[in-house]
């Protein structure tokens, strides 16, 4: 009778750490909502739902009478086996950690790693969450984060919009500079105080690569990259300014 109600008890404990972990990781987060540093307080969640769990594991065999140091040493032991098969896993803790002491980006952050854009929604022990513009989210592995070039843009107010286009080798370049000038001059969300350009990026033997660069406000980039590309669009065909196009030849088969 004694075995079963100290088995029950064992089993109770860990069922509690494994339902209390995730409860103290949601508690945590929760917190982080009016938190300047919201990245820490999720890091720091999972750490404590982990950790929860290790410690009704322990609570509980101790209840069955095995000896805590054994206890602590076995945990010990198997740490440093499982931090060598998995240290990959550890880089990404480690990677985890100096992101929240150096802070490269922090939660709510829009960033660029490895060609792709969004804004950071969750910094977890060993990965870290970036959702897209189009609301897909990217798990990105912390050791990852710390290796790689990141662009953080939510350091700046501004940011700079480059839009490249191709046009026909027999373009009159002057005249669509002056068009594509008129339409950043014309679009509000444009800031003309800035530097702006229209200039020639490269050519080749049949198209001239055409770019336009100016500057706005932060969070109306996308808006603005997208009203102007379609600006030149249309402009490109009131104009008759002619896309590039392949020169074909005939065999004479005869």
């Amino acid at each position: 009778m004694e075995w079963l109600i100290r088995t029950g008890t064992t089993l109770l404990i860990v069922a509690v750490g494994f339902i209390l972990g995730p409860v103290l990781k949601k508690g945590i987060i929760k917190l982080s909502k009016n938190a300047s540093d919201k990245g820490a307080l999720t890091f720091i969640g999972s750490g404590v739902s982990l950790l929860t769990k290790i410690a009704g594991i322990i609570i509980a065999l101790s209840q069955l009478g095995v000896n805590t140091n054994v206890i602590v040493g076995a945990f010990s032991a198997a740490g440093l086996g499982i931090s060598l098969a998995l240290k990959d896993n550890m880089a990404n803790v480690a990677g985890g950690m100096q992101i929240l002491f150096t802070r490269p980006f922090m939660v709510g952050d829009y960033i660029s790693v490895e060609n792709k854009e969004g804004t950071v929604v969750r910094i977890e022990l060993m990965f870290t969450v970036v959702k897209t513009p189009s609301a897909q989210e990217i798990i990105v592995p912390n050791s990852l984060m710390v290796q790689e070039i990141i662009i953080n843009y939510s350091r700046d107010e501004y940011r700079r919009i480059s839009l490249q286009f191709p046009v026909s080798i027999s373009t009159d370049v002057q005249a669509l500079r002056e068009i594509c000038i008129d339409i950043l001059k014309k679009d509000s969300s444009v800031i003309m105080e800035k530097p702006y350009e229209v200039i020639i990026d490269r050519m080749d033997e049949r198209s001239i690569w055409m770019g336009v660069y100016c500057w706005t406000k932060f969070d109306e980039y996308w808006d603005t990259y997208h009203r102007l590309y379609d600006a030149i669009q249309k402009n490109r065909f009131t104009q008759t300014i002619e896309p590039p196009y392949e020169s074909v030849q005939i065999l004479d088969k005869s």
